[in-house]
């Protein structure tokens, strides 16, 4: 026989529905497993590599997610793909990289591939705080940190900067060190439209 605890419910129309939107002044202080996107929690949101970028944003809009990780048709991770990437410039970038039309690219042409990501492990990241993790992602102009588990080798999270920002109520600040004209251009844009 199960037990329970009983409590006393109220109508909402009884009650005052002001909502807080602002997020607590503490939340940069909080463990970083915290804001990390945990794998094993929650079966991260999976996109062939084949589909169309349009097919891509349309997918992501109705399954309210930001990012997804891409994959090969053997479900191995080729890379991360986000809104933010699909209507950025780099959509242009890629035609003219390919000389292919909009309409024929893939999230495979887009996506930040598995070597452009970087990683740090679980047992590294077990002390630190939200804002560690925040200040590194913004310094180094990363958009995703993933977490491995150290004895497995395995992929088990990753950190969002965007997510992150918005968990903390604070706006980015981006910096990453340019080689080229064309990166500070691309940094510039590439922000403006996150």
């Amino acid at each position: 026989m199960s037990v329970y605890n009983a409590f006393a419910i109220q109508s909402v129309a009884e009650m005052p529905t002001n909502l807080q939107i602002e997020p607590t002044t503490d939340s940069l202080d909080n463990h970083a497993i915290d804001a990390m996107h945990a794998l094993n929690v929650q079966a991260p949101h999976m996109l062939d590599v084949e589909t169309s970028i349009d097919e891509a944003l349309l997918i992501l809009k109705r399954t309210h997610n930001r990012t997804s990780v891409v994959v090969d048709s053997y479900n191995n991770m080729l890379g991360l793909i986000s809104k933010a990437r699909l209507t950025s410039s780099y959509v242009l970038k890629a035609v003219a990289k390919t000389g292919l039309s909009r309409k024929d690219l893939t999230v495979g042409d887009l996506m930040i591939s598995k070597a452009n990501l970087k990683c740090v492990t679980d047992t590294s990241i077990k002390s630190a705080r939200v804002v560690d993790v925040l200040k590194m992602l913004e310094s180094e102009g990363h958009e995703h940190l993933l977490v491995v588990n150290a004895q497995s080798k395995t992929v088990i999270g990753y950190f969002d900067l965007i997510d992150m920002a918005k968990m903390v109520g604070r706006p980015l600040s981006q910096f990453k060190l340019a080689k080229s004209f064309t990166e500070i251009v691309d940094s510039l844009w590439h922000h403006n439209e996150i």
